[in-house]
């Protein structure tokens, strides 16, 4: 049995308190005198019960602004005149830490005396997880994505603002709903769940899902969705699962029209100019026409040719990379150089390039262009440098530069100051950062020539 303290005429409680693990005080009603503490109190606070019975509970709590023992003197008298009362406490022990304590107080009669018993429960995990909650709660508010999750029948538990700004609806009509509500495919809606669920004996942490939504004034959003498990049930089942969602409709409406686009240059522009550059190799093959008007014909069409090209490439490349790879930048980068480099230039990479993430064949053609950039107004005995930035690379030349007042024109839509070139180069450039959701700038490199800083990668 522990050691309870009391007061004279509070002996007879002492029957009361045996083997309580929670702490138990009994004050007179009227007087607020401690007639009996139990010995659980000496672990919970690390005063002994006697000590603990002459402290006042300023002493014992956590202190301002909210636990002085003002506002405990008033939950007291809300006990003594509704009978009852419970509420959280912030406590201090001996040692002068701090915990969390659930405090009841009832009102009673013992042996004709009207007393007060209080019972505390130490609930500082309980609360620290209720915190902690709380806090990730408000952080995931603030989120400007749509932040949700799943529960384990695949019913939504949990909405942020963004989602009910993204699909119109209230939180009461979206919590404990099924998916199937927004979503305009239903055979797609089980495809997402079931591509949800076999995550759980998959080696993948997440995946990646895109649908239509259906909003609460009846319009479509195209959404992306990063899919994630939350811990599983105590058996191990299916435990739901959380996702982040973007609103990618007016994205996918600009692939949509770059696809057109596209096709109008790769079919009704590509087909007459290549009937009319057929046309030219008869009149000089078979017709014997060689002179100056047919070579300025000629050259006319190649020019046409590669602005084309260099058009639908611009039209594909800027589509958003939705699948990203891991790749080594150094590999790529020699690849581009073996394509792009003249013999008499000189291409310096830093040893700390490292892995990114992207579209390789993307970033491959970006590196390209920049190298094709840095021969075509350097020369062919250009000295460029490919090093490391913390969150990128940058490609740098020895060659002019780029002066200040146009370093903000380089990359729009034919933009040159080379009558060689296209002027479409810098701007499928910027095409590809984009798509990857990167950044994209020029400057000026140590040696006096151009240097473009590509930043925003992941790591």
């Amino acid at each position: 049995m522990r050691e309870f303290a009391a007061s004279d005429s509070g002996k007879t409680l002492l029957q009361i308190l045996e083997n309580v693990n929670d702490v138990i005080t009994v004050r007179d009603a009227e007087t607020g005198e401690t007639l009996a503490v139990s010995g659980a109190v000496e672990e919970m606070y690390g005063y002994t019960a006697a000590e603990f019975r002459d402290l006042s509970i300023e002493a014992y709590s956590a202190g301002p602004p909210e636990y002085t023992q003002e506002r405990a003197l008033e939950l007291v008298d809300e006990a003594r005149m509704n009978g009852e009362t419970s509420f959280e406490w912030k406590a201090k022990r001996a040692d002068g830490s701090e915990f969390w304590t659930e405090i009841n107080i009832s009102r009673t009669e013992l042996e004709g005396q009207s007393v007060l018993v209080s019972v505390v429960r130490d609930v500082t995990e309980r609360k620290e997880y209720e915190l902690e909650l709380e806090r990730y709660e408000r952080l995931v508010s603030l989120i400007s994505d749509p932040v949700f999750t799943f529960d384990e029948n695949d019913r939504i538990d949990y909405v942020n603002e963004a989602t009910l700004a993204l699909t119109g609806h209230s939180r009461e009509e979206l919590v404990g709903a099924h998916p199937r509500k927004l979503s305009v495919d239903q055979a797609q809606t089980r495809e997402h769940l079931e591509a949800i669920h076999e995550l759980q004996d998959g080696e993948d942490d997440s995946v990646r899902l895109e649908g239509t939504i259906t909003r609460d004034d009846g319009t479509e959003r195209t959404i992306e969705s990063n899919m994630a498990l939350l811990p599983p049930t105590d058996d191990g089942e299916f435990g739901g699962a959380v996702g982040v969602s973007r609103d990618i409709t007016r994205r996918k409406r600009r692939e949509e029209k770059l696809e057109r686009f596209a096709s109008v240059l790769s079919h009704d522009l590509r087909n007459p100019l290549n009937a009319a550059m057929a046309q030219l190799t008869l009149l000089r093959e078979v017709e014997g026409c060689d002179s100056e008007y047919v070579d300025t014909l000629e050259e006319l069409t190649d020019r046409m040719a590669e602005i084309i090209d260099d058009v639908l490439t611009l039209a594909r490349e800027g589509q958003y990379v939705t699948d990203p790879e891991a790749f080594s930048l150094p590999e790529v980068v020699g690849e581009a150089w073996n394509t792009a480099g003249t013999p008499e230039a000189t291409l310096v990479v830093d040893d700390e390039l490292g892995v990114v993430e992207g579209d390789r064949p993307r970033v491959g053609r970006l590196l390209e262009n920049l190298f094709n950039n840095a021969i075509r107004h350097a020369g062919d005995d250009v000295v460029v440098e490919v090093r490391r930035l913390p969150d990128g690379f940058a490609v740098c030349d020895d060659g002019p530069g780029i002066p200040p007042d146009e370093r903000d024109d380089v990359f729009d839509y034919g933009y040159s100051t080379n009558t060689d070139g296209t002027g479409f180069g810098l701007n499928i450039v910027a095409e590809i950062a984009d798509a990857h959701n990167w950044d994209v700038v020029v400057g000026e490199s140590d040696a006096g020539g151009a240097c473009f800083e590509i930043t925003g990668l992941s790591e």
